[in-house]
């Protein structure tokens, strides 16, 4: 028997398919450029400069570990990557619960749905900067807004927001739930168009009342949005740094120092680059086994 036309067949299949992943790798090219230069190569700079001490002049001596070792025998590290996670536990399940308020609420056919919408999604577009300086003025103990409108429903209005260590994460808080807010909203919004109204409609028929509907159709249809909103706003708490800078400079005392500030303080404040960039390598590797974490948790198939 001849073989010759299958291995022909086969040759030609082979160099078909070796066009096909070079045509991909040339796809993936352009993208791979400015990730190799912007995110890959700051990261193994990063890396290598963490074993050095390093300061504004440049490396001065290779010291291995050593700063890696001055991380975690300094207490400060513990104090900030708490307040980093204590961030996440007062601010992220806000600003989802209230996401989603908004979201059943302009859900429904209200009037000036679209414009109530981009309202509350305005925020989101302004930088931190713009942020903080804003709620900076609204939290003034003596003429802010905020302790005026405490006055008007004869509450006390002499509280001082941002240095008293009883209020001041509540006020970064109510900060950034008033920003990032408008974002959440969007995308429960958009998880909430997706679930079939004849869920509702076949619920209803079977006597089913509203908080049954929520908890049995809304809740179960959000679960993937609910997921992607959990990690988003994880990750986006402990990377906590604009407002604290601007609206506290990390006070009262050290109350509201988070780790991004605590590697701001070292590399740039006390021009120990070095180990500022040991801090950032462990800092990512705690993120990053936080998102393989919550993965963990949330993976099942669907």
């Amino acid at each position: 028997m001849d073989t010759k036309p299958i291995e022909l067949r086969k040759k030609r299949v082979s160099g078909n398919r070796a066009k096909a992943e070079l045509k991909a790798i040339l796809y993936i090219v352009p993208f791979l450029i400015p990730f190799a230069l912007f995110y890959l190569w700051p990261v193994l700079r990063g890396a290598w400069i963490s074993l050095h001490v390093w300061n504004i002049q440049g490396m001065q001596r290779y010291v291995a570990l050593d700063n890696y070792k001055r991380i975690f025998e300094n207490s400060d590290f513990y104090n900030y990557l708490w307040n980093s996670f204590y961030f996440v536990l007062i601010c992220a399940p806000t600003v989802l619960v209230l996401g989603l308020i908004l979201a059943l609420i302009i859900n429904q056919r209200i009037w000036l749905r679209t414009l109530i919408r981009s309202v509350y999604f305005l925020p989101y577009v302004l930088s931190v900067s713009v942020i903080s300086f804003i709620w900076l003025k609204l939290f003034d103990p003596k003429n802010g807004p905020v302790n005026g409108l405490l006055g008007l429903l004869g509450l006390p209005q002499d509280i001082n927001w941002l240095t008293d260590h009883r209020f001041v994460w509540w006020a970064i808080t109510i900060a950034t739930d008033w920003w990032t807010v408008g974002f959440v909203m969007v995308l429960f919004l958009a998880g909430l168009q997706e679930i079939p109204q004849d869920h509702y409609e076949a619920a209803t028929i079977d006597g089913a009342g509203t908080w049954s509907k929520f908890w049995h159709i809304t809740i179960p249809g959000l679960s993937r949005v609910m997921k992607i909103q959990i990690f988003y706003q994880v990750i986006s708490c402990l990377k906590l740094f604009g407002q604290v800078q601007i609206m506290t400079g990390g006070g009262p005392g050290d109350s509201t120092n988070t780790m991004i500030r605590y590697i701001y303080v070292t590399g740039f404040k006390k021009d120990m680059f070095g180990l500022a960039s040991a801090q950032s390598i462990v800092f990512c590797v705690i993120m990053l086994l936080i998102a393989v974490i919550q993965f963990k948790l949330t993976d099942r198939k669907d």
